[in-house]
């Protein structure tokens, strides 16, 4: 897996230095493809992970609303790493900036689920007590 993301990577790489020296308006368009590739490399192996970690979820007896919230905020958080980086690559640092922060607002609102969850545990817990 990932000898096949350094290898799209110095290919995307070397195609983009090209594209600078020649036509530098393509460079941004190459930068994006380089990473939609990457990112589609990943996700098979990102569905692997996803398989095993609901087979943890389900031994465990965690709620599948906890699991839920967790995957949608880690999907949140690399959408919204992902995005950033392409908005710094095409020059708007700004706009970057701005969804980064967006995406942990997002992040934040979500989290409020498992932690209201996690505060039921805990008053089971000492309940039993």
């Amino acid at each position: 897996m990932i000898f096949k993301l350094i290898g799209i990577a110095v290919i995307g790489v070397i195609v983009i230095t090209l594209l600078k020296s020649a036509k530098p308006e393509f460079a941004v368009f190459a930068t994006i493809a380089t990473g939609v590739v990457m990112v589609i490399t990943m996700l098979s192996a990102l569905r692997d992970v996803v398989i095993a970690f609901d087979g943890i979820v389900e031994k465990s007896g965690i709620d599948d609303a906890v699991f839920s919230a967790v995957l949608k905020i880690i999907g949140i958080g690399y959408l919204t790493e992902y995005s950033s980086s392409l908005a710094s690559d095409a020059g708007c640092p700004s706009i970057a900036q701005k969804l980064q922060f967006g995406g942990k607002i997002v992040i934040f609102l979500m989290s409020i689920s498992i932690v209201t969850s996690l505060i039921d545990v805990v008053s089971a817990l000492v309940s039993a007590i």
